[in-house]
């Protein structure tokens, strides 16, 4: 009687126990769920937080972009972008507070990017439009151009702060949460130790749903680098995959595409023979990016390749180009180009080039003054008919070419970009290489990471060396 006693005791006091033990795990994986619900909710917050202000800065961004091909070109078509943007700002910027009162955190910073916005979109935008019509060359002067970028890069500035401070108090939260995951697995563990079959079965279950989980990680990270991997195939596809050496003439050549994993820019170069000691050289960007963008690069390039082989003047080959894509849905699209014929002598080299509406390239005297060519020209793909205008340029030995797209000088808020200032810094051992790495290193000076692609093609003749195989490479092709 007192054994059966004893074991009804010793059995209510194991079963006291575990049920203590197993109350006192739940508790404690309770609290722990309950506090990461909470983070999951701060982190949701967050996230809409971070969400409302990169909204902000891209429709400052869209109305900049269609305001610039507003003042460019006079064509009313180029403010529907600016149109939209002015549209949603007022309901995007009242999204940034309240998320900014919601989230309890850097508000000042969030009315400060608000209110900058909301000026930028109300009064410059408005004075610059009613300045194209009243005045148009005002409205393309410096003075107007410096104040419109001068205010964007402000805003931009704002917003790279707000981001970081909402993306650190964002990865603090995520940390919180790991540590709070972490104390939950232990106490699992430990109330694993005391359960009998059925703590057995719920590991079970808890086993079978971490393992969906990681299949689930597996299978993003491997959509991830597949589309990281197509969007690298299709940029290489429209680009040269081979450069031809050019007799007695240095090559370099660095492209740079704005961040892994982007859609495809519109950034893009080429280089190939037009006829016997006769070169051709293209530095171009469309306006966009996607798989449209890349669309038009490629009619582009293709373009210029048939055309060039029947000896006409550059200006007259992107007439041809502005003709064929005005045949094609553009979706008003434009292209920026530079285009250049080079032939080499035995003593000098002679370059044809036109340029429309692409930033100048730039000779780089054998005494090391660089020099912009003064070739001007309107955009590709806005008007059926074009003004361009033939620029031609003597290389003598040690003498270069350089040609670059925007990405080089617009990276964001910084200091005053010079190309002429970055070339005139080789002061020794002026290579194509060397000019090449110079304004890639520019276009890295003021961002960690790139806003805009960047291309170059640098050319340096130099007749006294032996550098004449055809059938050869030359120079390097790298990342800037």
């Amino acid at each position: 009687m007192r054994q059966g006693t004893r074991l009804v005791a010793g059995v209510l006091v194991a079963v006291a126990t575990a049920g203590a033990a197993v109350a006192f795990g739940v508790a404690l994986l309770l609290g722990n769920i309950v506090h990461l619900r909470s983070s999951a909710n701060a982190t949701l917050r967050t996230g809409t937080y971070l969400e409302a202000t990169i909204n902000v800065e891209r429709l400052v961004v869209d109305a900049e972009t269609g305001l610039r091909g507003y003042v460019i070109t006079g064509r009313s078509l180029f403010l529907a972008p600016e149109r939209a943007a002015a549209g949603q700002m007022p309901g995007a910027a009242a999204a940034l507070e309240q998320a900014a009162a919601r989230e309890g955190a850097f508000v000042s910073q969030a009315h400060a990017l608000a209110d900058s916005a909301r000026s930028y979109m109300d009064s410059y935008v408005p004075a610059l439009i009613r300045e194209v019509v009243s005045n148009p060359a005002a409205a393309r002067s410096f003075a107007a151009t410096a104040k419109g970028k001068q205010l964007v890069d402000a805003i931009r500035a704002r917003t790279a702060a707000l981001e970081q401070q909402i993306s650190a108090r964002q990865d603090a939260r995520q940390r919180d949460a790991r540590g709070s995951a972490n104390t939950a697995v232990t106490v699992a563990v430990v109330v694993l130790i005391v359960l009998t079959a059925l703590t057995v079965a719920l590991a079970g279950v808890l086993g079978w749903l971490l393992v969906g989980r990681e299949r689930a990680r597996q299978r993003a990270e491997a959509l991830y680098r597949a589309s990281e991997q197509t969007a690298l195939t299709l940029q290489q596809s429209l680009l040269p995959a081979e450069i031809p050496r050019i007799p007695s003439c240095e090559l370099a050549i660095r492209f740079n595409p704005a961040g892994a994993g982007e859609l495809v820019g519109g950034d893009f170069y080429d280089v190939f023979a037009v006829g016997p000691d006769q070169w051709g050289l293209v530095i171009g960007d469309v306006c966009g990016k996607g798989p449209q963008a890349a669309a038009i690069t490629a009619m582009a390039r293709w373009t210029l390749r048939s055309l060039a082989g029947e000896a006409q003047a550059p200006a007259d080959v992107l007439r041809k180009l502005n003709e064929a894509m005005f045949r094609q849905d553009l979706d008003a699209r434009f292209i920026t180009l530079v285009y250049a014929v080079l032939d080499v002598h035995s003593d000098e080299a002679l370059v044809t080039l036109a340029c429309a509406g692409h930033p100048p390239a730039i000779v780089v005297l054998d005494s090391g003054e660089p020099v912009p060519v003064n070739a001007s020209g309107d955009l590709l793909g806005v008007w059926p008919e074009i003004r361009l205008r033939d620029a031609e340029v003597r290389l003598t030995p040690g003498a270069a070419l350089v040609l670059y797209t925007d990405g080089v000088t617009d990276q964001g808020a910084g200091a005053q970009r010079s190309p002429e200032q970055a070339l005139r810094r080789v002061s020794t051992d002026r290579t194509a290489d060397a000019l090449a790495d110079a304004l890639a290193d520019e276009a890295g000076r003021w961002t960690e990471a790139a806003r805009d692609d960047v291309a170059i093609v640098a050319l340096r003749y130099l007749p006294s060396e032996d550098r004449i195989d055809d059938l050869g490479l030359t120079g390097a092709v790298t990342a800037a």
